[in-house]
């Protein structure tokens, strides 16, 4: 729904820019050559109506489709070779289009005057094509630039407020450490599983609260270190009676994802998912090349009352990857009555 609010906005700025645009060239037009000359090229009454009205919303669309569908992919990924022979085609229709509709439905006469021949016509065309296309490219980039400000100034916030919510939080963590390194000392030969699940929580601790940079990413293959930390703390606290698949395969270890954006959802799996059906055991999979990060976490869902949740961890990490890779990430949410599935698609 949102992405659909989305596209209609995009849609209504350029209808209401090309609107004034065409107002402002009528008029300029009248200014330099007279009202009935400009009328007589056209069209008056009801054509010029219906020629105007079709202008706009021709020319609203194709400039939709190559600003947002074509060009701004192009500025923002690079590759310039099939996005290219996609306007070449997208013009090559619109031409066809235009010749019909000038010198078949409505007559060239009306509407250019007694002296335009196909050959004119077809080299009009193709100087308009390649106008539309530089002002294209001239607006994705714009939009482009305006974007990434955007969600540079949005991470920026986004950090901030994580910076705050941590020291809220984080009440002389020394002591916490302290408090967890004398817990592990005192239980590790007494209890040696309580122990190690002392020293996971102290790891992952010290994982969340330590300094990354600026925008607050860390590697890949050390959050998927944190994750299978949670996992292996649940198993100890459920006395490894849990049903759990976790598949890891990570080619490239230069990649980086937002801090704790994959143990979230891990830890909501957890927190909601049935892990005793052996049948339907939680599956956990990362998988990572060089240009693509994919991570899935399935799980069926617990039967009885929920525990109480604001869904803030989810919409966190939703918001962290949006700010951070807009188009070039996908994450998907599925559930139905009995399981519970996220999804992170991220291209590198």
């Amino acid at each position: 729904m949102g992405q659909l609010r989305k596209h209609w906005k995009q849609i209504l700025t350029i209808l209401v820019i090309y609107t004034v645009w065409c107002v402002i060239a009528f008029l300029s037009l009248v200014a330099l050559q007279g009202l009935q000359t400009t009328l007589s090229q056209l069209g008056t009454g009801s054509k010029l109506y219906i020629n105007f009205v079709h202008s706009v919303i021709k020319d609203t669309l194709v400039y939709y489709i190559l600003i947002y569908h074509l060009v701004k992919p192009m500025v923002e990924k690079g590759g310039w070779k099939k996005p290219l022979l996609k306007c070449i085609l997208l013009f090559a229709v619109l031409t066809g289009y235009e010749y019909l509709y000038t010198f078949h439905i409505i007559g060239a006469e009306p509407r250019a005057g007694s002296n335009l021949t196909v050959r004119t016509f077809i080299i009009s065309a193709i100087c308009l094509d390649i106008a539309m296309l530089l002002i294209s490219i001239f607006s994705a980039t714009l939009i482009n630039a305006n974007e990434m400000q955007k969600r540079k100034e949005g991470l920026e916030k986004q950090k901030l407020k994580a910076e705050l919510a941590a020291i809220k939080y984080q009440i002389n963590p020394h002591f916490l450490f302290n408090s967890l390194s004398f817990i592990y000392t005192k239980t590790v030969l007494t209890s040696p599983e309580a122990a190690k699940a002392v020293y996971l929580l102290s790891e992952i601790m010290s994982y969340a609260l330590d300094e990354w940079d600026d925008l607050g990413t860390v590697p890949l293959s050390l959050e998927a270190e944190q994750v299978k930390r949670v996992i292996e703390m649940n198993q100890i606290r459920f006395s490894h009676q849990l049903n759990i698949c976790y598949v890891e395969h990570i080619e490239d270890n230069i990649a980086r994802v937002p801090i704790l954006s994959l143990v979230t959802l891990v830890e909501n799996a957890f927190k909601h998912g049935d892990m005793n059906d052996a049948k339907n055991q939680m599956t956990i999979e990362l998988q990572a090349t060089r240009s693509r990060i994919y991570f899935r976490v399935s799980n069926k869902k617990k039967k009885g009352p929920k525990e109480p949740s604001k869904g803030i961890g989810l919409s966190n990490v939703q918001q962290r990857l949006e700010l951070m890779y807009g188009i070039k990430h996908v994450f998907n949410v599925k559930e139905d009555e009995n399981f519970y599935m996220n999804e992170i698609t991220i291209n590198l």
